[in-house]
């Protein structure tokens, strides 16, 4: 059976490039009716932080990327790792290195590979610190990995150095723990960044001392708009962030996938239609190239599909939190104006602030604004008058009453259009203003016309 997994460190918030790193290790499994595994390698006590691995689980829930398994932490398989650090000794595939940090950064600043003067020495020195090493093979013979993404790659061994193992303050290393968890994990695919080929090939060694034979697929990594590794600098948002800008996890997710994956020529794609098609074979080998304004295309696309009831609760919910008032008492012209507006934006944020005019129609207008209705004042009681007449209120009549307006005062629809939506919506654009009117009632509008006006 095929088994994946996704093993961040909990160092910060689910981040993009970890996300799609998890959506791909999730949705291969499920593509072979497989399992999907999570493991938080929480062994760096001063770095990791518990509010990480909430966060880091709480993104992965709601993108819909969860586990049937319990969860590992590898931090409660530290003595399996020291236990077997110890066995390599023993097996003479690993040895007790015994220089200081002063010689190892002089030996790091000649810029060669690191060679102990310990490899094959049998002295120990009681009571110094010192490091474990794997014991690379000295010959030449090649380390092969036939990569699903990459293709078959290969090193020399007299390339890689004897790497750390055990630490000198006796804690074990990424390149020993992650490869021991993988095997007691029964991990059969291991999917991740190519940024890891490096690891893997010195893992190699570690894997076939346990005759593991793990598939391998190095995704390229995400770039930023000027085509260089996305780094923090480029303060890419978390999958938290982006959820709390208005994102949809539907939205995040076809985004993820497109990063780097394709399908014949379809754009559109939910969890259950990748599972259906995904090849690690069809993953691009360039790096993905992060681009927002695609991200915003696909949540205008998920948006305009949900069904306005879930937009409703979504934004009331979002309402109260940000201004601590919901749309309750508004259920029914909330979901009218939802309609209206849906198509017209980007995020859900940007939906909450365009329709909160609905809660509350006491905007603070800007100096531009304020111009545009004192310039066309002397429109009001006319305006005013001829809409406390119209006896069948509904967007057709308010539309004609407009126009015939426009043809009283002998000047174009602006100047009407402008200060009646400044008026009811607290801004001078809006969709059609009097599909929005018809939606408020005559009553509500007439008393934002006169009071704001």
């Amino acid at each position: 059976m095929t088994i994946t997994r996704f093993a961040p460190s909990p160092t910060g918030s689910l981040h993009i490039g970890g996300a799609r790193t998890a959506l791909f290790n999730y949705i291969f499994a499920k593509s072979q009716n497989g399992s999907f595994k999570i493991r938080i390698e929480d062994t760096d006590k001063i770095r990791n932080k518990n509010e990480s691995v909430e966060s880091i689980l709480n993104g992965l829930e709601w993108l819909g990327i969860k586990t049937n398994e319990k969860i590992i932490y590898q931090s409660k398989n530290l003595k399996n790792h020291i236990d077997f650090a110890n066995i390599l000794i023993n097996k003479n595939l690993a040895y007790k290195c015994y220089h200081d940090e002063k010689q190892r950064k002089i030996n790091k600043s000649k810029k060669k590979k690191f060679v102990s003067e310990w490899r094959d020495n049998k002295k120990s020195l009681s009571n110094s610190p010192y490091t474990v090493r794997i014991k690379i093979p000295l010959n030449n013979s090649l380390i092969t990995i036939n990569d699903k993404v990459q293709g078959k790659v290969t090193v020399k061994n007299s390339e890689i150095d004897d790497y750390v193992i055990l630490r000198s303050n006796g804690t074990p290393t990424f390149l020993l723990s992650s490869a021991l968890d993988d095997y007691e994990m029964k991990i059969t695919d291991i999917i991740r960044g190519d940024d890891h080929l490096t690891n893997s090939f010195r893992q190699k060694i570690i894997f076939d001392f346990l005759k593991f034979k793990p598939n391998f697929a190095h995704i390229p990594l995400i770039h930023n708009e000027k085509n260089e590794k996305l780094s923090k600098r480029d303060n890419s948002l978390s999958i938290t962030d982006y959820k709390e800008n208005g994102f949809l996890p539907e939205s995040i997710i076809n985004y993820l996938l497109r990063l780097g994956w394709s399908h014949e020529n379809e754009e559109f794609f939910d969890m259950s239609k990748a599972i259906k098609f995904f090849k690690l074979e069809n993953l691009g080998k360039s790096p993905a190239k992060i681009d927002n304004k695609k991200l915003e295309f696909y949540n205008n696309y998920y948006i305009k599909k949900l069904e306005n009831i879930k937009l409703f609760n979504i934004l009331n919910s979002s309402s109260q939190k940000r201004f601590k008032k919901n749309f309750l008492n508004f259920e029914k012209e909330t979901l009218k104006m939802i309609e209206i507006y849906k198509s017209r934006i980007n995020h859900l944020n940007e939906l909450l602030d365009e329709i909160f005019f609905i809660i509350d129609s006491k905007k603070k207008l800007t100096i531009e604004e304020k111009k545009i209705l004192k310039i066309s004042k002397k429109y009001k009681d006319t305006i005013i008058n001829k809409f406390s007449k119209i006896t069948k209120w509904n967007s057709e009549m308010l539309d004609n009453s407009i126009k015939d307006l426009v043809k009283k005062f002998s000047i174009n629809f602006k100047e009407i259009a402008q200060p009646i939506r400044i008026s009811i919506v607290g801004k001078p654009h809006s969709p059609s203003i009097s599909n929005i009117m018809e939606v408020l009632g005559k009553e509500e509008v007439l008393r934002r016309l006169k009071e704001t006006w």
